[in-house]
């Protein structure tokens, strides 16, 4: 077999030729031990805003909008994974709480088929915030009834949502202890 003359250079060198093939050539100007510079990155002017998560911040870009959703979990206990769901929805176009409650309640009980509302109603959290509740029941399969607690809170144009899920077990259980936890919530003023 015949070797290409490109790779015939290859074939019949000494030991210390092979070496010196293998070895990076130097830069004959770069100084020993000199560290080697790196181009700089383009500056590019994005308009940010620093974003803070739980233990994180990133440059947000500035027409970008935090669509965070909190999930707190707790025990799987009688079959389904338990937790508290919290949502915050900023400059939303209701100006009173019983409206923004009554479109939630609304939205749910056209997206669950067979959902029945229990129990609706003004509340107040731990901290003397005004807030409104709403327990529904139902059946996401045959035979497995759901209990879904929602709170409702809306201070100037920034509403929040809360929600835990029960089985008829759990709610009797857990749902105090739940219940006490979201009632805790305690929203800070929406910035200017």
């Amino acid at each position: 077999m015949k070797i290409p003359e490109y790779y015939r250079q290859f074939q019949d060198q000494p030991e210390q030729k092979k070496e010196e093939a293998k070895s990076p050539k130097e830069d004959p100007k770069k100084k020993p031990d000199q560290p080697v510079e790196k181009p700089k990155p383009k500056k590019i002017d994005d308009k940010t805003v620093i974003f803070q998560g739980n233990g994180f911040t990133i440059k947000q870009l500035a027409d970008w909008q935090d669509k965070t959703i909190y999930t707190l979990t707790g025990p799987v206990t009688d079959g389904i994974q338990h937790n508290v769901i919290i949502n915050i929805d900023k400059d939303v176009p209701f100006d009173s709480l019983s409206d923004f409650a009554d479109f939630q309640i609304k939205t749910l009980e056209q997206e669950l088929k067979g959902c029945m509302l229990l129990k609706r109603g003004a509340t107040k959290l731990d901290y003397g915030t005004e807030a409104y509740e709403a327990i529904f029941k139902w059946y996401p399969v045959n035979e497995f009834r759901i209990y879904q607690h929602q709170v409702y809170i809306l201070i100037d144009k920034t509403a929040y949502k809360l929600t835990a899920s029960f089985t008829k077990k759990t709610r009797q259980t857990l749902g105090p202890q739940v219940e006490r936890m979201m009632l805790s919530f305690n929203p800070e003023k929406s910035p200017k």
